[in-house]
């Protein structure tokens, strides 16, 4: 402990903490910059300390037994000595809430732990010299003559009686006011203030004046010029003799570069110098406490270790800055690609948020919140994979990279997080030593599955160079007539070693790797080449009906390639049925719109596919242009033995009629339910009564045969 009795005349610090290894620490960083400094471990000692000892700054902890930091601070705030004393509280790291609170006790700044000791000291030393400018004014708040020689921190006052404002010239300056030489008022005064932040600070001094209490405000000014200044105020409420409120006075402070240098600090403290990402300490603070959500909440998450392959070449060929460029340009692309509204994330999750870091050189690391399965942290690893170019243009050298990513997930691979990066890690060598370029789970089972994925992918990619795709066309018949008045195209795999591979085995590793978007462009090409075939031939006039899968609906540039194909096979649009289920419908609903507004414009055939199964079917036929509707198979197959599915059958006719929609039954297999649904006055229906899926070979039997 050092003299108390500051016989030396440096400053005095209580630095008030129940870690008394951080306050040590503290307190010698205070004392590095001429502090002497006395130490508390709570509150209740904190005051007895202040009582006696009136120091010239508190550096005050928010979390302490018994009296915690805020009820300390209001404590001192209320005393003789503490209205005007520095106090610095230390909250925990990007704690938004105890910064709130801090400043609503009266404190007149804060730092995040972990604390950066050197700029401690500094900041210190600038809070003192604050301070003893405050205190300054305060101690001499009825004599004029120290208010001018403060005036360079600028002035207010407003007559609480008349609401008159005067203010000092630097505190017009500062405030940006008195541009045009007209007297200032004090709504000027306020409308200064960035609006979300004005309705606050009225109220705040409307609150003081009333609990005749001092304030202590912290607010940002718009200038003329479209700068922004920080603004500390301070403020009391002076009494006449009656003890009624009759003056406000204040003086303001610019502190616009001390917040850019905590924001600077912040940044240095907490994020990557060269790419703007998180640091490791940062991401480990962000893992505690994923880590910590998750066994409340009985979640999962992942983390996805990534290192470029064969970094160390670029640097020592091409040279470290152009290294550093290639890293930044990763870190973009990282950044593009990580999104809060992820789908790697479970929808309506509270902390859905991800976080990327660069733990140093070439490695990153991404943190997944709250996934819904393993393959969701699967789906992401293969989107960075992919979004990672090949090449990147780094000051005019084309730089090839890619990139290796190991995953583990929270509980299965580790419940500390030493244990999940250590996994994730090793996870990342072995996609290494697979031959990079690829992502590798820690458990091995997951392996299996990410490979057997790729290879489907792999062998999707080739079917569509070898035609291994096929096209079979079911019937769609007018129930009155029972003639062929459409044929649905359905898309069938012969796979040269697996033989028929059904959709559902398929399609959703497409629509995932985006390949799905080549298989939509040829399930058009080739159904509506076959459809102009049939109508060259003569055959009764009847559609051709396209289910185009709902990835990326909106952006896959439907419209075009709908065009392009009716052009170059020469079809008109009302020989195309478009079929649309209901999850392409939630999808960007405006762009949807548009989309299918435009397709209607070319006089395409609009169907809503699967109509019951979802929760907003009935909306979407008043807000999306539909000519028909599917009743989904699961209604039809049961309608027999389900009276309830008998009662919205018939209400799903019945109101389709009368908004004009053609009605079409899906999944028709027995005499029965033809007739049934015939009774109903339904439209059209396809199903194996009729006829299963054909090769377009047979259909063209089913045409010359024409009813069936």
């Amino acid at each position: 402990m050092i003299d108390k009795n500051r016989v030396n005349g440096n400053p005095l610090a209580l630095v008030v903490d129940d870690d008394n290894s951080l306050r040590i620490a503290m307190g010698a960083a205070l004392m590095k910059v001429g502090f002497d400094v006395i130490e508390a471990e709570n509150g209740h000692r904190a005051l007895h300390l202040f009582r006696s000892e009136k120091p010239d700054l508190v550096l005050l902890d928010v979390v302490m037994p018994e009296m915690d930091g805020f009820e300390t601070c209001d404590a001192i705030r209320k005393l003789p000595e503490g209205a005007y004393t520095q106090v610095l509280m230390v909250t925990g790291l990007d704690d938004i809430d105890s910064t709130r609170r801090a400043f609503e006790v009266g404190a007149d700044g804060f730092v995040s732990k972990p604390v950066n000791l050197v700029m401690l000291g500094h900041r210190g030393r600038y809070m003192l010299r604050a301070g003893q400018a405050f205190r300054e004014l305060y101690r001499s708040k009825n004599r004029l003559a120290k208010t001018q020689k403060l005036a360079k921190l600028g002035n207010w006052q407003v007559d609480l009686a008349t609401n008159d404002f005067h203010c000092s010239h630097e505190a017009s300056r500062l405030l940006g006011l008195n541009g045009d030489g007209r007297q200032v008022t004090y709504d000027d005064f306020l409308a200064q203030i960035i609006g979300h932040e004005r309705d606050t600070v009225r109220k705040k001094i409307e609150k003081a004046v009333k609990a005749k209490k001092s304030i202590n405000l912290d607010y940002r000014v718009l200038l003329a010029d479209g700068t922004q200044k920080h603004i500390l105020n301070r403020g009391e409420v002076l009494f006449n003799e009656d003890g009624v409120p009759e003056i406000l006075l204040g003086v303001i402070q610019d502190v616009t570069q001390l917040k850019q240098a905590e924001e600077e600090i912040r940044m240095l403290a907490f994020y990557d110098g060269l790419t703007g990402l998180a640091n490791r300490m940062l991401f480990r603070d962000r893992l505690d406490q994923a880590i910590a959500t998750a066994m409340r909440k009985n979640q999962i998450f992942a983390l996805l270790y990534l290192d470029l392959d064969k970094f160390k070449r670029v640097n020592d060929t091409l040279g470290h800055p152009i290294g550093d460029l290639l890293l930044k340009n990763v870190a973009e692309t990282l950044k593009q690609n990580i999104r809060r509204s992820d789908t790697a994330t479970r929808p309506g999750a509270e902390n859905s948020d991800s976080i990327i870091a660069r733990l140093g050189g070439d490695e990153f690391i991404v943190l997944l919140s709250d996934i819904r399965d393993t393959e969701s942290a699967a789906m992401i690893a293969r989107r960075l994979i992919k979004a990672i170019p090949a090449t990147y243009n780094c000051d005019g050298h084309d730089v090839s990279v890619t990139t290796s990513i190991g995953i583990s997930v929270f509980p299965q691979d580790g419940e500390d997080p030493d244990v999940l990066l250590k996994n994730a890690d090793s996870a990342m060598y072995q996609a290494k030593d697979s031959g990079r370029n690829n992502y590798q789970f820690y458990e091995e089972s997951l392996n299996l599955a990410a490979i057997e994925r790729f290879s489907i992918e792999k062998d999707i990619r080739k079917a569509l160079d070898k035609e291994e795709f096929v096209l079979y066309y079911q019937p769609q018949v007018d129930l009155a007539t029972r003639k062929i008045v459409g044929a649905e195209a359905l898309i069938r795999w012969i796979h040269p070693e697996k033989g028929m591979v059904p959709p559902d085995d398929f399609i959703q590793i497409a629509e995932e790797s985006d390949l799905i978007i080549d298989i939509n462009k040829w399930v058009l090409q080739t159904a509506c080449k076959q459809g102009s075939e049939w109508k060259k031939a003569g055959f009764s006039p009847m559609k051709v009906s396209v289910n185009l899968s709902g990835y990326k609906f909106a952006s896959q540039n439907i419209v075009e390639s709908i065009k392009d194909v009716l052009k170059t096979v020469k079809l008109e649009g009302q020989d195309l049925e478009i079929e649309i289920t209901e999850n392409v419908l939630m999808q960007d609903t405006d762009d949807t719109i548009s989309t299918l507004k435009q397709m209607k414009a070319l006089c395409l055939t609009m169907t809503l596919d699967d109509f019951g199964t979802g929760f907003s079917s009935l909306r979407y036929l008043t807000s999306f242009p539909f000519d028909a509707i599917k009743i989904d198979r699961s209604f039809v197959m049961e309608c027999i033995r389900e009276p309830d599915n008998l009662v919205i059958i018939r209400t799903i006719i019945a109101m389709g009629h009368s908004l004009e929609k053609r009605i079409v039954a899906e999944g028709i297999e027995t005499k029965e339910q033809f007739d049934l649904l015939k009774s109903y006055g339904c439209d059209e229906a396809q199903g194996y009564y009729f006829s299963r899926p054909v090769p377009q070979d047979e259909f063209t039997e089913l045409l010359v045969r024409g009813v069936l």
